[in-house]
């Protein structure tokens, strides 16, 4: 299994820089194009990820609601270096609309753009939606979703130049969605989906630092910054290191089922199936800090993957996984320590 902890980083950063058959809708209220992307899209997807940057055999997204009518997923590769990409649903060009963040922390550079659906087309066999930037459109940069045979195709694509250009493949997600019931609760809590905005953007995309991008690098700036989304909490992890891995920089795995027990053993299924976050941790990091974390209980596992084949295995020094209740809009902290060899 190979996983990326840097890399899909960067790529997230490049992606920052419609003609199809209108789904039908068989609620009698206003129609929304690409309404149905807000259920279609919610639970845990697992696959592949193929990238300019290489391609990974595992990645997850993790898309549960937060309010009523948003839907969010982040990819968190170690302390200010993630990506965020939710759906939701906002007032836009005078009417309701479904749009999207992609956003997030890339070192100290903050960045945030926005999407909105141009097309989408619904049928027994096969479901797609394509958002473009909110400002340049499709020839500026957009993503498409497709589901068909229990399978979502998650495509990233940008203007390579910078001159509105045709854009170019720069991200390919192929995965299975393993764990719908991680977004149940969520969806009960706020009868998700509902036709309701989130968001008011009308107007807000004016003196941009790019003129033909939805593009915000500076949180002050951002229509819809970390404040307002609810629901959401982080979880600071306190990191006890043995003496046997001082200075070893540790992969840090947030999941839904042990990974590790009291005897050293590894339970697989879970590494493949129940993982949610992949993070590294540097070795001068005693405490990192997890963010937009979607309120459940968790395993914390950290593990010094010595051996570098992104498993917790033979040789390794690890903790034993431990669990930890996040509740909503809360800032908790929990400790680790990473003191047990794996035979």
């Amino acid at each position: 299994m190979k996983r990326s902890m840097f890399v899909f980083v960067l790529l997230s950063f490049a992606f920052l820089l419609s003609n199809c058959k209108k789904g039908e809708d068989n609620n009698q209220e206003e129609y929304i194009a690409g309404f149905e992307l807000l259920s279609d899209l919610s639970g845990h997807w697992v696959g592949s990820n193929e990238t300019a940057f290489g391609n990974f055999d595992w990645f997850a997204f993790d898309f549960r609601p937060i309010s009523a009518s948003h839907l969010h997923s982040i990819y968190e590769g170690s302390t200010n270096q993630n990506i965020i990409t939710s759906v939701f649903l906002a007032e836009f060009e005078g009417k309701l609309q479904v749009m999207a963040r992609n956003g997030g922390w890339l070192g100290n550079q903050y960045r945030a753009t926005y999407f909105v659906v141009d097309s989408s087309m619904v049928n027994p066999a096969r479901h797609y939606y394509r958002l473009v930037d909110a400002v340049g459109r499709k020839d500026r940069a957009y993503m498409e979703f497709r589901f068909q045979n229990d399978t979502l195709y998650f495509d990233a694509y940008k203007d390579n130049s910078g001159s509105l250009d045709q854009p170019i493949h720069h991200m390919g997600f192929r995965g299975t969605n393993f764990n719908p019931t991680f977004a149940q609760s969520a969806t009960d809590i706020f009868s998700y989906p509902q036709r309701v905005a989130e968001v008011n953007f009308e107007n807000q995309f004016v003196d941009l630092i790019d003129p033909d991008s939805a593009l915000f690098l500076e949180e002050s700036i951002d229509p819809f910054p970390r404040a307002d989304h609810g629901h959401l909490s982080e979880l600071n992890i306190n990191i006890i290191r043995g003496d046997l891995i001082p200075e070893e920089t540790l992969l840090l795995y947030l999941s839904k089922e042990p990974i590790i027990d009291a005897d050293g053993s590894v339970n697989f299924e879970s590494v493949q199936r129940q993982v949610i976050r992949t993070i590294s941790v540097l070795p001068d990091e005693q405490v990192y800090r997890t963010t937009y974390l979607h309120p459940d209980q968790y395993y914390v596992t950290a593990f010094s993957d010595l051996d570098a084949n992104f498993f917790p295995s033979s040789g390794d020094v690890c903790n034993i996984s431990k669990l930890v209740d996040v509740t909503p809009e809360s800032e908790l902290s929990v400790g680790v320590e990473v003191n047990l060899l794996i035979d």
